[in-house]
């Protein structure tokens, strides 16, 4: 082949190449704009709205510009702290045993046990019941009248009396949390599972054949392929359940004497029972800014999206 004609092949070749690059910078740019419009019709103006409505005391009726009042007294109230506390339970907790169950269910299946077919489908029911349904029952089961939980534990001889577990201070909080649990463990459950089989079943031989115990294949081996889908399940779930409100609102209502009462639950009673929607955008305001501080400090520690694939 000549010099010239293989010059003006490698010319042609060029040429294609960058009608490729500009074909597709251009579907890009197409692309680009109404996700981008999307973006901001759905997101960027409601949030800005939201947070506009914050610096008025009253933005529904008679508008009446406060700048940051409202932050300034709803941080000012120790009540706030309280509420903040209570949010902050209920997300680790449900989050942090969640996590463990899931993790514990899908080791154990994922060694192809007689019957792990089964209890796998199973797992999935929980999620799929609807939340008032899964409040129903759990009522049911620990009324302290006709539920079986309670006659287990008098039958037992582990309590003298029944206990309203959803009506007492000390139980509001648990039983709630146990409530979610059973109903969110299936999400970690799938995702962990979905991992766990994605493993190289050689890379435990190997460990086997060099002496390794079952814990060391787990920490050397499982825990490092795991390790992206827990902080992912950590942030997800965490921030979800942070945002929780049907749940605590159709078990307890945010009681007894406001126990159960997280920052979702006061956003909803200061907009809708006290008709106070300045606070309540405040309020918003300030669980909007909090998680989003976590979530930036959280990708900077962790930085999931870098671990083992």
């Amino acid at each position: 082949m000549s010099t010239a004609l293989k010059s003006r092949l490698e010319a042609a070749g060029s040429a294609l190449r960058e009608r490729d690059v500009d074909g597709t910078t251009l579907l890009l740019a197409a692309c680009f704009v109404p996700m981008l419009a999307f973006f901001v019709v759905v997101w960027v103006i409601p949030i800005v709205y939201a947070l506009g409505m914050s610096l008025f005391a009253s933005p529904v009726r008679s508008p009446e510009f406060v700048g940051l009042g409202n932050y300034a007294e709803l941080l000012g109230n120790g009540a706030f702290w309280g509420f903040l506390w209570n949010s902050v339970v209920y997300a680790v907790a449900t989050t942090g045993l969640s996590l463990v169950i899931g993790l514990g269910l899908a080791l154990v299946i994922n060694q192809r046990i007689r019957g792990g077919d089964a209890l796998r489908t199973l797992m999935i029911f929980p999620y799929l019941l609807p939340t008032l349904v899964v409040i129903f029952m759990w009522k049911f089961i620990l009324d302290p009248n006709i539920g079986i939980l309670n006659q287990f534990l008098v039958d037992a001889g582990l309590i003298d009396k029944p206990i309203a577990f959803f009506s007492t201070l000390e139980f509001a909080m648990p039983a709630v949390v146990v409530t979610s649990v059973w109903k969110f463990a299936s999400f970690a459950f799938f995702i962990l599972l979905a991992r766990l089989q994605a493993i190289d079943p050689d890379l435990y031989e190997r460990a086997r054949v060099e002496g390794a115990t079952t814990w060391q294949a787990f920490r050397d081996i499982t825990f490092p392929h795991l390790r992206g889908a827990i902080l992912i399940i950590l942030l997800v779930r965490g921030i979800w359940m942070f945002n929780k409100f049907d749940i605590i609102y159709l078990s307890t209502r945010g009681g007894p004497l406001q126990q159960t009462t997280t920052l979702p639950i006061r956003v909803y009673q200061l907009a809708f029972s006290e008709v106070n929607f300045g606070m309540a955008t405040a309020l918003a305001g300030v669980m909007f800014f909090l998680l989003a501080g976590v979530a930036v400090v959280y990708f900077r520690a962790f930085a999931p999206e870098k671990e083992v694939a």
